[in-house]
C-alpha cells in the first residue's frame, strides 16, 4: 500500500485562515511549568489513549486514528487486492506516526497561547468557535466522508475511531492556533514593482498556459442495454433531438443543456454535461481529446467510443497555448511575495518554540519537534 502522505509535515494551523476577533488583543502571561511525563503515556494504541505530548498538551489516538483508517479504506479500494491483518496494522502504524509529526507544530502553538492567555477567556473563544465549526467544519467533514446528515456524521466518524467532540477540539485548536501566529508574526506589506517583475521574470514558465478546451458532453453507458448497438441507437436518437430542438429554438447551447440534464449519463448531467477548461492530452479517452482539438468551436462530434461509453461531444471555447502577462498575474505576485515573507518568519517564530518544548511520542519516546519533523535527520534525541 501506498502510505506516501505529501501533506504529512505540514504545520496544519499555519494553514487555517483567520477568523477575525476571536482571540484577545492583549495577553497576559499566565506562567506554569509542563506536566511530567507518566507511565500512562505509553499507552497502547487502542482507543483514545495518549500517543504524544508537547510539553502539556497531549495528542490521542482518536486525534489521528480516524483519518488514517479512511486513508487506509482508501487505499484498500485502490489497489484492490487483500493484505493481511499485520500489513495494515503496519501501515496504520506509519500513518498514525505521520499524523502526528504533522500535528507537532499546531500543539506547539496552542500551547504557547494557553501560556500567554488568561484561561479564564478561553471558553469565550471556544463559544465565538461554535458558529464556523457549524457552518463551515461539519459540511466539510459530511463532504469529506460522503454522509448527508449529522446522525450519519458521527456514526462514520465512531466506526473510524472518533468523534464530533473531538473533531469540534481539534478545529478550535487549529483555528485558535492560526490565530496565535497571525497575531505574534508580523512582516513588511510592501512589496515593491521591481520585486513583482524580477518575481516574473524569474517564474517565466509557472505562468505558461498549454492548449486548452471548455466543452459539454451528451452520454449513454453501454451497460444499460443488452447490446452495444442498442447504446448506439440511444446516442444517434440524443444526437438528432438536439439537432431537431436546436433548429426549432436556436439559442446557442440551450438544447443540448436541456437534454444532457433529463437524458445524459455523463458526469455532468445534472449541470448540463458541461465540462470545464480541458488540457490537450488530459483526458483518458483519446477519441474524445483529438475530437476537442479538431472540432470547430460550436460543432458536435460525431458519436464516439469511449470504452464505457458511447458519447457526443461539442467545443463551447478553446484557448490557444500561451503566457499569462505580468499585468494578469501582478497581483497575486504581490500576495505571494508577501506569502513567502511571512512563511519565513513563521519558521522562524515555530524553530524558537520546537527548541524549547519537550516531545514525547510513543513511537520515538523522548526526541527533539525537528527530528520527529524529519527536518533534521542527524538531530540527537532531547533528554
Amino acid at each position: 500500500m501506498d502510505v506516501a502522505s505529501p501533506d504529512a509535515t505540514k504545520p496544519s494551523a499555519i494553514d487555517a485562515a483567520p477568523l477575525g476577533g476571536t482571540l484577545p488583543e492583549a495577553a497576559q502571561a499566565t506562567g506554569g511549568a509542563p506536566a511530567p511525563l507518566t507511565k500512562g503515556d505509553s499507552a497502547n494504541l487502542e482507543g483514545c489513549q495518549v500517543i504524544a505530548r508537547i510539553d502539556d498538551q497531549i495528542i490521542l489516538a482518536c486525534d489521528v486514528l480516524w483519518r488514517v483508517n479512511q486513508l487506509i479504506e482508501q487505499q484498500k479500494q485502490k489497489i484492490n487486492e487483500e493484505i493481511t491483518p499485520e500489513q495494515e496494522e503496519a501501515v496504520r502504524k506509519q500513518l498514525m506516526k505521520k499524523q502526528v509529526a504533522a500535528l507537532v507544530d499546531r500543539k506547539l502553538l496552542f500551547n504557547e497561547f494557553k501560556r500567554n492567555v488568561p484561561a479564564e477567556n478561553l471558553p469565550r473563544i471556544e463559544q465565538n468557535l461554535q458558529q464556523p465549526f457549524e457552518e463551515k467544519e461539519l459540511p466539510s467533514l459530511m463532504k469529506q466522508l460522503h454522509v448527508e446528515s449529522k446522525r450519519d456524521l458521527e456514526k462514520e466518524l465512531a466506526r473510524l475511531g472518533s468523534s464530533l467532540t473531538d473533531e469540534r477540539r481539534s478545529f478550535n485548536e487549529r483555528i485558535i492556533a492560526a490565530e496565535w501566529i497571525h497575531s505574534k508574526v508580523k512582516v513588511n506589506e510592501e512589496v515593491s514593482p521591481e520585486e513583482m517583475m524580477a518575481y516574473y521574470q524569474a517564474h517565466l514558465k509557472d505562468y505558461d498556459f498549454p492548449l486548452q478546451a471548455r466543452w459539454e458532453e451528451l452520454a449513454v453507458r453501454k451497460d444499460r442495454f443488452k447490446e452495444p448497438r442498442e447504446a448506439y441507437a440511444a446516442m444517434a436518437m440524443m444526437g438528432n433531438e438536439v439537432w431537431k430542438q436546436h433548429a426549432q429554438r436556436p439559442t446557442k447551447g440551450a438544447a443540448f443543456a436541456e437534454i444532457a440534464k433529463a437524458k445524459s449519463d455523463g458526469f455532468t448531467a445534472k449541470r448540463g454535461g458541461d465540462h470545464d477548461w480541458t488540457t490537450k492530452g488530459a483526458l483518458q479517452c483519446k477519441a474524445i481529446d483529438e475530437a476537442l482539438f479538431s472540432l470547430q468551436v460550436g460543432q458536435m462530434s460525431p458519436i464516439i467510443d469511449s470504452g464505457p461509453m458511447f458519447n457526443i461531444v461539442r467545443v463551447l471555447e478553446r484557448k490557444e497555448a500561451g503566457r499569462k502577462g505580468y499585468t494578469e498575474v501582478q497581483a497575486d505576485i504581490r500576495d505571494r511575495l508577501k506569502e513567502e515573507r511571512f512563511q519565513t518568519e513563521v519558521e522562524k517564530y515555530l524553530t524558537q518554540l520546537r527548541g524549547e518544548s519537550r516531545i514525547w511520542t510513543v513511537f520515538t519516546g523522548n526526541t527533539s519537534a525537528e527530528d520527529l519533523l524529519g527536518r533534521k535527520p542527524e538531530a540527537t534525541q532531547k533528554r
